[in-house]
């Protein structure tokens, strides 16, 4: 390969969501070494979410000393639900390392939060005053001064998991404030979590849905913004008329100075439902992907203002359960399959 080929060359990488559905250590080792086959260099675990906070917390009460043991995995005894040990959370950050792979973990707020809340409200007395004060419903309250300060403990509890210059995701995706067009309590949360992370010399990267264009100057320009959606995928077409016209383009937020991570809805979502896996669904899957993606596609099938910026450093395929346990974790691993395949080879 020559030098100029090797400085346009692409990142890539996969996006596993272990709140809908739980994955073992073995599953999520497996998942690596495909990265690694494919030539990507990194894997986001999405841990938390609406359905599962899918991590060891001291913060949350929801530790192994704690939990129900089923073999190597834990069970929170009140949700019923499995969940990552920090050991275990560790080890797949070695692993990975071992094979040139980032293992990215994601603590997703302020929205999504419905499962941290649950367990915030429940996991002592303590804690349940607390939420009080830094919760608006199944969302984290960004009014309120002591919100910050509770996700960064929250956050420590993982940094000293990760290697010096590695990334942590924060979320910022699908929260109810995101129609707001200046955001200046999202502006300051971010900015404070991410410069505690910094602090900690790691890197930050977050969803799209956080920033609005009007706010692009005052967010950190240091942040790795992942982008998956222009409106949302709303279902409301006066929501996403809106989400276009006061959220930021990728080109615009290369324009701005941060740099992106292609992670396209249309083309690289798979959603583990039956009807994602039908035969036919999936040849035209692959054919619609090699024909009309590349990585400059970046808002569903418009190929008219293309990513071209050299601020647009790659992309992820991302991997997202229904809620509805449809698939075993080896029935996920083969479904996916030729989804990865085809990706890695684009």
């Amino acid at each position: 390969m020559t030098q100029s080929a090797q400085a346009t060359k692409k990142s890539k990488g996969l996006i596993l969501d272990n709140a809908r559905q739980y994955y073992s250590v073995k599953t999520i080792q497996g998942f690596i070494r495909r990265v690694h086959a494919g030539g990507g260099t990194f894997i986001q675990l999405h841990l938390t979410d609406d359905h599962r906070y899918g991590v060891e917390s001291k913060t949350l009460n929801q530790t192994t000393k704690n939990a129900r043991h089923k073999g190597s995995v834990y069970y929170n005894r009140k949700t019923k639900l499995a969940f990552l040990s920090k050991k275990q959370l560790r080890s797949l950050i070695v692993y990975g390392h071992k094979r040139h792979v980032e293992v990215i973990p994601e603590i997703d707020t302020p929205g999504h939060a419905k499962a941290l809340v649950k367990l915030l409200k429940t996991s002592s007395a303590t804690n349940k005053k607390l939420a009080k004060k830094v919760t608006t419903g199944n969302e984290l309250n960004l009014r309120s001064a002591k919100t910050a300060p509770f996700v960064k403990k929250l956050l420590g509890e993982y940094v000293g998991l990760l290697y010096r210059g590695q990334h942590m995701a924060i979320g910022g995706d699908e929260y109810s404030a995101s129609t707001a067009t200046h955001q200046p309590n999202t502006v300051k949360y971010t900015n404070t979590l991410n410069r505690y992370l910094n602090k900690k010399h790691l890197k930050t990267t977050m969803w799209n849905d956080g920033l609005m264009r009007a706010d692009l100057k005052k967010i950190d320009h240091n942040i790795l913004i992942t982008y998956w959606s222009y409106d949302g995928e709303n279902d409301d077409p006066k929501q996403v008329k809106l989400h276009r016209k006061i959220r930021p383009t990728l080109p615009q937020l290369n324009k701005a100075g941060f740099q992106t991570i292609n992670a396209n809805f249309w083309y690289l979502y798979i959603i583990t439902k039956p009807a994602t896996f039908k035969k036919s669904n999936v040849n035209y899957w692959k054919n619609d992907l090699k024909k009309n993606w590349n990585v400059q596609v970046w808002d569903k099938t418009n190929h008219k203002d293309l990513a071209k910026s050299s601020k647009n450093i790659g992309s992820a395929i991302s991997i997202w359960g229904d809620g509805e346990k449809t698939y075993s974790q080896s029935q996920v691993v083969s479904k996916t399959a030729p989804f990865l395949t085809a990706y890695f080879k684009q």
